[in-house]
């Protein structure tokens, strides 16, 4: 898995700040939504081009239409630029705040790298910390960095680093395609407009709490906020790729419905999981053969964008966090046996039907319980990405749609597939002897699909 020695070089370093003609949004309170990332790691995400130009015209031609497209989408976003403040008492009745003044900024890095692009980004299993070069990591303090690699000639990538606290999956996308849509215009010296993106709305007066979450959250994970980072494996871990195409999705479902007819709740959402979950399951039962560990609890965790299903509902343009959580849970001996499809897609499916049923904030009184037993739990893993966020068909920075998306250092991942709205494209980190267990039983799993 060992591939040819790279070097990034930075070309460059800088600090990128709204654009002075906007009205910044100076500060924002936190709510309970927000709040339940505190402790979470930054999230990094690659977004891999054509660029079949000279690293003297990404200089000279590209990074100043990066920088002035970047300061003109950040003055509807000022607050990506602004600092996480928190209170130095937990138990204290200050707010937790993103606060943006005046001179604020986003890091910057532009680099170069003279590496083999397919050892970065192709699908194949390699070293699983092979992108972390192409994305610079944020301060304690900071909420968003961003990275532009060019490999000379052959591609660029653009890497953003943020933290959880400020902005979910949907906000950053909104942001990132902002970003992209002004760059386009001014490749083509057309007028910037907002056609192709969300002015972010900002509102938080109509956000409930009734079980006093905020409060909850802060005296439980208050003390441990300044301990947060990604928790380095001492185990060598390879990165893979793999696509569920739309017609395997639908024959999961088929062999789901034949063998559990009576479940209410069956999508390819769930059947997505299930099936990830069962080949994560026994890839690590064959590797480790610990057989003792069958009867512990395996957690499978997910989250649901709740914007529309509050009440009142939530503009999609809404700015920040409005995920709620859900763990299904599940013992190895089932997982592993052979009803482990249909018992994970009961379970996940069960997860969402209440949700959906009862609201999206049903039993929310015992979340910090749910998190405290999931980071309990023997084994567990958790999703980042959704399908729904179309990277590969609505983020164009000018230099076409993206060859490859990838998020850094996430165990399971989610996006649209490059190649069909209706595929799904799943990225995957497990550590090595686990990977060429994981690859076989997915690839055989799918065949088996097909009698």
């Amino acid at each position: 898995m060992e591939g040819e020695a790279a070097t990034v070089t930075v070309l460059e370093h800088c600090k990128v700040s709204p654009a002075p003609d906007g009205v910044p949004v100076t500060s924002l309170h936190l709510p309970f939504f927000d709040l339940l990332w505190l402790t979470f790691h930054p999230l990094g995400r690659l977004i891999l081009y054509d660029f079949p130009h000279s690293t003297n015209h990404f200089i000279q031609k590209t990074v100043p239409i990066l920088k002035t497209s970047l300061s003109l989408a950040l003055k509807n976003f000022t607050p990506l630029a602004g600092k996480l403040l928190i209170p130095s008492d937990a138990d204290s009745n200050a707010d937790c705040l993103i606060r943006y003044s005046d001179g604020d900024s986003v890091s910057v890095t532009f680099a170069e790298c003279n590496g083999d692009v397919n050892h970065f980004f192709g699908g194949h299993a390699r070293d699983a910390d092979v992108l972390k070069p192409l994305a610079t990591p944020i301060s304690s303090t900071s909420l968003f960095a961003i990275q532009v690699t060019v490999f000379p000639n052959r591609a660029i990538s653009i890497g953003i680093m943020n933290s959880h606290v400020v902005a979910d999956g949907n906000t950053v996308f909104n942001f990132i395609r902002a970003w992209a849509s002004i760059a386009k215009r001014l490749c083509s010296s057309d007028i910037v407009s907002t056609e192709d993106y969300m002015i972010p709305d900002y509102d938080r007066s109509s956000i409930k709490d009734p079980y006093g979450l905020g409060t909850m959250i802060m005296k439980s994970l208050g003390p441990l906020i300044k301990q947060v980072q990604i928790k380095e494996s001492s185990v060598p871990r390879a990165r893979a790729t793999f696509v569920l195409t739309e017609s395997k999705i639908q024959a999961l479902k088929k062999t789901v419905l034949a063998k559990r007819p009576e479940l209410s709740y069956v999508s390819s959402f769930t059947v997505t999981c299930a099936y990830l979950w069962t080949c994560f399951a026994k890839s690590r039962y064959n590797v480790e053969k610990e057989k003792h560990r069958l009867d512990e609890p395996q957690n499978f965790g997910f989250v649901m964008d709740c914007r529309a299903r509050l009440d009142p509902p939530l503009p999609n343009s809404y700015f920040g966090n409005c995920l709620v959580p859900c763990i299904a849970a599940q013992t190895g001996r089932v997982m592993a046996g052979d009803e482990g499809l249909e018992a994970a897609a009961e379970v996940l499916g069960n997860a969402i039907a209440v949700k959906l049923k009862e609201g999206p904030l049903h039993d929310s009184e015992k979340w910090m319980e749910q998190f405290a037993g999931l980071m309990r739990g023997e084994w567990s893993i958790g999703i980042a990405g959704s399908p729904k966020l179309d990277y590969y068909n609505n983020i164009d920075f000018g230099w076409g749609k993206p060859l490859k998306f990838e998020f850094v250092n996430e165990t399971l991942s989610l996006s649209r597939c490059k190649d069909s709205k209706m595929d799904i494209e799943i990225g995957v980190i497990l550590p090595e002897a686990e990977m060429d267990e994981f690859s076989t039983l997915f690839i055989q799993g799918l065949r088996d699909l097909d009698g």
